[in-house]
């Protein structure tokens, strides 16, 4: 391979691995000043002296990544909000926060949302220059009016109650530090009316910018937004990369068809861009490098105009450097226009090589870029051109052209699909083969409604009928577009989803591919050794063959407490290898908890599917991720407690239940069954005396599970109704383990419920900061007051609990751990 792509491989790793692994800044930078060091010990030979100079680039460039990870973990902002944080996490009282607006407001469930590079704060002892970036959600609909002049580089002032960003921590989840690195902002907060917010124009670039957008966002709208809102929203975001308009339902049927690759702007839109001004300077100007310049400053305001996303980055300086050669007489190859990309990416923003879009965009490129060739020639081999001219000659060559057009997207498809593969499971735990077939159609409609898009701006004030007509051509492709992905509702069998495996595997993949690209033709058979050890750990990703290792140990009952935030999750893994879900957490946004946080914790514990879910009752925190966790989990199951016909989350999964063919059941108190020598009992509720409207609380499934001398009692939000009849004391084991009802609301947890209870472990499944104040302090209080160990996702992350039926032992996300035993209660 080209030695500047091996300089560039030396960057990126060392930067990965400076952000990536514990190691302290001076010790990397140490490392490369003693590699450069020993280049002068070595004979003036240049074969013997490239490899320490590489070794070097990279000590030094993990060393930089370190530098900048320490920074993005321990900005100024953080440490001045410690200082004026409660211990829910949350500031004690409203802060003033002064600063300028990265993107424009982008309108959300409620209201609106700001994301502010802070410069200073004032709390109760004055300004604070305290950089960094805060996401503020303002509330209401004067805030939704407002949205149109709160646009990126305007200087903002506003009172903000802030609060710390939510962490998860679970088995399977991404590590607290990766989701602090990929998180966009440092603090969150809350602004609770526009009409409190003080907004100043920004520079005159930032002006033009929000200018254009706000004039593209109006044509798009005024030729397609009233009639067709999802194609106006799926030609804005092609555009100009504002997703904001794509409905939730739109965004998932693209990525799982593996074709929201689309909407992203990337090095083809910004392609297809420059064909198109090239077209037209050639006319309007002579001079090839004068129209090389005036490209290279539209697609500079192109990039300014819609932001910095990793592809967006990516896609412009390749243009540049690729039109800046072109200045100076060069024609550099691909491989040498992305290297030298990377390399510049990188430098602006070292934490670029943890940014999944990042890995996406390069990794794709550099598939293409390594592997289309070679694979379209292996399809079409070059065929000489006929000696003259005929109309059977003619059908030939135009039967060629598109043959090798076909042959194209298909090499650049498999390559790009090849290389992201090992991604797509390690972070969406989705893969599958749709893509293949569907980029033959999703590709050409993003091109038919870029252009026609463009059409309808440039037209929109000087030519209406010439406008009507280029955004029917958008709204048409537009329609393709999303109707292809219903290829994967024919043929769900395209895509599937995927567990994690060890990142060793993964590593493993791209080394050995790596190194069967660098062996060539000349030595085959490390050629054909690196692509079979690439074809095996690929086979190992895809299909995670040692799940199952991680199963409970034989003879023990494993509960699990997943950190769903402000709502509840729970699973049980019985001795016989059967598993029932409670719950599946949720939230009122298009956040996919069920698909992003209970799936792969499910997949963490060894259990692929499960055998039954259990719906406690219908609000959105116990309910929102269960339609997810029944397409991953395929339960057998599903049980409801008691019936709300009215309530639409609850009869959509319903029928989706039905569809799947998945048993729907109706269970009560007294309902029981035993499995794997441990007896599972419904104890509330009671059949209902009349038909419910609306869900309640009081309604929740209580279940009681018992295995030998250990029980856990599992409330879901119940509350008063189901403590007042609460269990027989006669009836209880001796080592009791309490789910606290109602995320430890104050409705719930009575100190006689308590006091005949009487439980040795206490879980609390609430949102660390969350609005509602859960837990309530005096149900800690009563907890601590009773001498009951009190575990809390809000403070331990997930809790897993392990029981052989005659000792408990308890471990959290967050590491701690706690154990009890009959012998300690005397027995």
């Amino acid at each position: 391979m080209a030695s500047g792509f091996v300089l560039t491989l030396a960057v990126v790793a060392g930067a990965a691995a400076g952000v990536t692994t514990p190691a302290a800044a001076p010790t990397a930078c140490l490392s490369a000043a003693l590699a450069l060091a020993s280049i002068a010990l070595v004979p003036e030979r240049r074969a013997r002296r490239a490899p320490l100079g590489v070794a070097a680039l990279a000590c030094l460039s993990a060393g930089c990544g370190a530098l900048a990870r320490d920074r993005a973990l321990a900005p100024p902002i953080a440490a001045w909000f410690e200082t004026v944080a409660g211990p829910d996490g949350r500031a004690r009282d409203l802060v003033t926060v002064d600063g300028t607006l990265r993107e424009d407001a982008a309108q959300v469930p409620g209201g609106v949302r700001l994301q502010i590079d802070v410069t200073a704060v004032r709390d109760a002892d004055g300004w604070h220059r305290a950089p960094g970036r805060v996401q503020a959600h303002v509330a209401g609909a004067l805030a939704v009016g407002e949205r149109a002049a709160w646009t990126a580089g305007r200087r903002i002032r506003a009172p903000v109650l802030l609060r710390r960003p939510v962490v998860l921590a679970n088995p399977g989840g991404p590590d607290p530090m990766w989701q602090a690195l990929r998180r966009p902002f440092d603090l969150t907060g809350a602004i609770k009316s526009a009409a409190l917010v003080d907004v100043e124009r920004g520079a005159w670039h930032d002006e033009l910018a929000a200018r254009l957008r706000r004039f593209v966002r109006g044509t798009v709208a005024a030729y397609l937004g009233a009639s067709h809102p999802r194609a106006a929203a799926i030609v804005t975001a092609i555009l100009i990369g504002d997703r904001a308009g794509l409905s939730d339902e739109v965004e998932r049927r693209l990525q799982v068809a593996g074709t929201y690759h689309v909407m992203a702007i990337s090095g083809g839109n910004v392609a297809l861009l420059c064909a198109l001004l090239f077209g037209v300077l050639r006319v309007l100007v002579r001079s090839p490098r004068l129209g090389a310049i005036i490209a290279m400053l539209f697609v500079v305001l192109y990039g300014r105009v819609v932001g910095g996303d990793a592809s967006v980055n990516r896609a412009v300086t390749a243009a540049i450097v690729y039109l800046g050669c072109g200045l100076a007489g060069l024609r550099p190859r691909p491989l040498h226009v992305l290297s030298l990309t990377a390399l510049l990416v990188v430098a602006a923003d070292l934490l670029t090589v943890i940014d999944v879009g990042a890995w996406l965009s390069f990794g794709a490129t550099l598939a293409i870029v390594l592997c289309a060739g070679p694979i379209a020639r292996r399809v079409r081999p070059a065929a000489a051109a006929p000696a003259r001219s005929t109309p059977r000659s003619v059908f030939r060559r135009l039967g060629g052209y598109l043959l090798g057009v076909f042959a194209a997207v298909a090499a650049a498809s498999l390559a790009a699909e090849l290389a992201l593969a090992p991604i797509a499971a390690a972070v969406f735990g989705r893969v599958g083969v749709a893509g293949l077939v569907l980029n033959f159609i999703a590709i050409p409609a993003m091109v038919l409604v870029q252009i026609g898009g463009m059409t309808t701006v440039v037209f929109g004030g000087l030519w209406a009928s010439g406008a009507a007509l280029a955004a029917a051509v958008s709204r048409q492709a537009a329609d393709l577009l999303v109707g292809s992905a219903s290829l994967v509702d024919a043929a769900p069998w395209l895509v599937w989803r995927v567990p994690p495996t060890p990142v060793v595997w993964t590593l493993t993949y791209y080394g050995s591919a790596v190194a069967g690209l660098a062996a060539g033709r000349a030595r085959p058979r490390i050629r054909r050794a690196a692509f079979g050890a690439a074809g095996l750990s690929l086979f190992v990703v895809l299909s995670a063959p040692g799940l199952g290792w991680r199963a409970p140990p034989p003879g023990w009952l494993r509960f699990t407490m997943i950190d769903v935030g402000q709502g509840e999750s729970l699973v049980v893994q019985f001795p016989s290898g059967h598993a029932m879900l409670i719950d599946a957490g949720g939230t009122p946004g298009s956040f996919d908890v069920g698909g992003r946080v209970v799936t792969p914790a499910v997949w963490a514990h060894g259990q692929r599917r499960v055998d039954w879910l259990v719906i406690t009752h219908g609000d959105v925190d116990h309910l929102g991720g269960a339609p997810a966790a029944t397409v991953d989990l395929a339960p057998r199951e599903i049980w409801e407690g008691v019936p709300v016909p009215p309530h639409p989350d609850l009869a959509a999964l319903q029928a989706d239940a039905r569809a799947r063919r998945v048993v729907w059941r109706r269970i009560q108190a007294g309902d029981a069954f035993e499995v794997g020598g441990v007896g599972v009992e419904v104890v509330h509720p009671p059949r209902p005396e009349w038909e419910r409207q609306r869900v309640r609380n009081d309604d929740s499934i209580v279940l009681r599970v018992r295995y030998g001398a250990v029980e856990l009692l599992l409330t879901g939000d119940a509350g008063p109704e189901f403590e007042r009849d609460a269990l027989a004391e006669a009836d209880l084991a001796p080592l009791r383990i309490l789910k606290v009802g109602h995320h430890g609301s104050r409705t719930s947890t009575s100190a006689a419920f308590l006091a005949r209870y009487a439980p040795q472990l206490a879980l609390v499944s609430a949102g660390r900061g969350n609005l509602f104040g859960h837990p309530a302090p005096e149900v800690i209080g009563r907890l601590q007051r009773a001498g009951i160990e009190i575990f809390r996702t809000d403070e331990d992350g997930a809790v897993i609990v392990e029981t052989d039926g005659h000792s408990v032992e308890v471990r959290s996300a967050r590491g701690r751990t706690w154990s009890l035993g009959l012998w300690e209660r005397g027995i």
